[in-house]
């Protein structure tokens, strides 16, 4: 399964397919994915500036976004800086190119480049322990004394931590906390769940810990410190951090799917993960600035040297395996449909924002809209890197080379190992499975649900996708960390990163999923028949209907978890990470479901089958069977009794 756009969201969360959450929702109908290089690929590029506009405005009006704000920039000038639409539905009021948007987790580089700054002063190093300068931030890593957390992992989400609970997200206090109180909120999310620079796992955590020292060495506030040594020498006069009074008149609303409900201005706990508000003009300016390589009108604010560092990982499986993509210092390297492209994306309740460069060309840009709708961003986004590479040839990828010896060995099953949310694990860990061949010409990965894709041997244990002109994955062995054989693949921004287990425990776990499924469809489906005739007096002779009733209360429990998912899916922040009754309602299903399995099993073992029927006393016993082992899994990894807000 491809998510592509989006693997960040508010301040870091996948945002159109709203924290995962809803993911739930699809992956429990076992609905694949749908196949996305071929349309973007088959759609042709705009020629004008236009063209382009025309095209976009199409998109806003299809997919009913307010308004979008776009800049277009050579490394020598600005080519197009814009806002269109309306910065504020109700009131009329047009947006422009100071019109200020929420950039979402484009803002972290900027606590990336405010670091590097410090290293180049000599005020710290990238590899040091953040215990060395802020030792009262709470974290748990057993990995300390050998392996410590690092700055450089605050700033590669190589820490293995948690990302924020939904709790930190729904958060929505107007008065500005100190970055200290919002650290403070919900630590327990800050504990290494694997040895800290071997996986990549968004954190949103990680920005405002670096920050922190940042505030610390210079006793000023991130705030002031990105202003005055980014902000200000970038040319980004209006680019805030919090809702300033002063330019409140400048700020666009941001708004539902419906491109009519306002979404409330979101006051972000940690901001120096995401609360950035940007113009147009402002972002024009911070695109040239790194395809200038660190220089704004000939001063060099930071070494180009500097800058080319920060869009390569260092500190992950990533780097060690040597691929010359990956996700750096909140910049990343990556291929779009067939190009190599470097920057960063983001996104709010109601916004998101795409920053996109190719220093070998000079051309990027980057464009925020005013709605979480992730069609109509992968339609803008598709418009525009089309219309800045229009004429050119894909770059052709190295020919390819032997098969290794090695590579022919590592076929098998494979399980994804760097979940982003812990709590989503149970499903991904099982829905994202893929079956790895290898073959005396090419690598293929067939996930359970999805494409396959097929690589090619580059070099070593490199391989390139077919269409990509680098390579984007590598066959890697880390016994330390518990994969002796593992696979780092880069798609947009993020790696997915992998372990090899046995085919028998993989057929198990899907067998025993499938079989849940069919059970759980097999009993609303007996329902149809029973409840009716029980209603018309004819199952007189059946006295004993727990076999009957309490599967189909489990089943309806796991219905009712899914639909409550999908009834709030516009407000899922708000719903789930504070206590309201789409949450209590949750949690109490959480629990329903097993205890429902339980007293079925206990009904249908007790039951004689003339008392139950003997069909369905079957079909209620191995059902509840499977109900119970479907508990027994989610209670391991903590989703019975699940309190969203705690």
């Amino acid at each position: 399964m491809r998510l592509r756009r989006f693997a960040e969201g508010p301040t870091g969360r996948r945002t159109d397919d709203r924290l995962l959450l809803s993911f739930l929702f699809s992956l429990l109908l076992a609905s694949p994915a749908p196949a996305q290089d071929a349309p973007r690929d088959s759609l042709p590029p705009p020629v004008t500036l236009a063209e382009l506009q025309g095209r976009i405005e199409s998109v806003m009006a299809k997919h009913k976004v307010p308004s979008v704000g776009i800049a277009l920039v050579h490394r020598d000038s600005t080519l197009w800086v814009a806002g269109l639409g309306k910065a504020d539905v109700a009131g009329g009021k047009a947006a422009n190119a100071e019109s200020l948007y929420r950039i979402g987790s484009t803002s972290k580089a900027f606590v990336a480049l405010l670091m590097v700054l410090l290293e180049q002063r000599g005020k710290l190093k990238l590899d040091d322990p953040i215990s060395q300068y802020a030792p009262e931030i709470q974290f748990e890593n057993r990995w300390e004394s050998t392996d410590p957390i690092r700055i450089v992992h605050l700033l590669e989400h190589t820490t293995g931590w948690d990302d924020l609970a939904l709790r930190d997200y729904a958060n929505n206090d107007s008065t500005p906390l100190t970055l200290r109180q919002g650290l403070d909120y919900t630590p327990r999310t800050r504990t290494s769940r694997w040895r800290p620079g071997t996986r990549v796992s968004y954190c949103n955590s990680g920005p405002p810990v670096a920050a922190y020292i940042a505030e610390k060495i210079e006793g000023k506030t991130v705030e002031e410190l990105v202003r005055d040594w980014l902000f200000t020498p970038i040319g980004m006069p209006t680019a805030t951090y919090l809702r300033d009074p002063a330019l409140r008149d400048r700020m666009v609303t941001l708004y539902h799917s419906d491109g009519e409900t306002p979404h409330d201005y979101w006051h972000v706990l940690q901001r120096p993960a995401g609360s950035i508000n940007a113009s147009p003009i402002d972002m024009a300016a911070y695109v040239r600035f790194l395809l200038n390589r660190g220089a704004v009108n000939g001063r060099q604010i930071l070494p180009a040297t500097a800058i080319e560092a920060m869009e390569q990982p260092r500190s992950s499986g990533t780097a060690k395996a040597d691929l010359p993509v990956g996700y750096g210092l909140h910049l990343a390297t990556y291929v779009d449909s067939g190009f190599v492209w470097m920057g960063h994306d983001g996104g709010v309740e109601g916004g998101i924002t795409m920053m996109a460069y190719r220093p070998q060309t000079g051309l990027g840009f980057a464009f925020m809209i005013t709605s979480g709708n992730g069609a109509a961003v992968q339609e803008i986004d598709l418009l525009v890197r089309r219309f800045l590479t229009r004429g050119e040839s894909r770059p052709e990828g190295p020919p390819p080379a032997p098969m290794p010896s090695e590579a022919r060995t590592r076929g098998g099953w494979y399980r994804p190992d760097n979940p982003r949310s812990q709590f989503t694990y149970f499903l991904e860990r099982l829905v994202l499975l893929t079956r790895v061949t290898v073959s005396d010409s090419s690598l293929v990965m067939n996930p359970i649900l999805g494409d396959s894709k097929t690589y090619l041997p580059v070099s070593g244990l490199k391989f390139r996708g077919s269409d990509e002109p680098v390579a984007t994955l590598a066959l890697t062995s880390n016994p330390e960390d518990g994969r002796e054989a593992g696979i780092e693949r880069v798609g947009y921004l993020l790696p997915a990163e992998y372990h090899r287990i046995s085919t028998v425990t993989a057929l198990l776990e899907i067998g025993l999923t499938v079989a849940w499924i069919l059970g759980m469809v097999l009993t609303l489906v007996f329902a149809l028949i029973w409840i009716p005739r029980r209603l018309l007096g004819r199952l007189k002779t059946v006295k004993r209907m727990g076999p009957r009733l309490w599967p189909l209360l489990a089943t309806l429990s796991v219905v009712a978890f899914v639909l409550m998912f999908v009834a709030i899916s516009e407000d899922l922040l708000g719903q789930l990470g504070v206590p309201t009754r789409w949450s209590w309602g949750l949690f109490i299903a959480t629990l329903v479901f097993p205890a429902a399995a339980l007293a079925g099993f206990v009904s249908a073992r007790r039951a004689k089958p003339a008392e139950a029927g003997r069909f369905a006393r079957r079909l209620g016993l191995i059902v509840s069977v499977l109900n119970l082992v479907a508990a027994g899994y989610l209670a391991w990894w903590g989703i019975v009794g699940w309190r969203s807000w705690a």
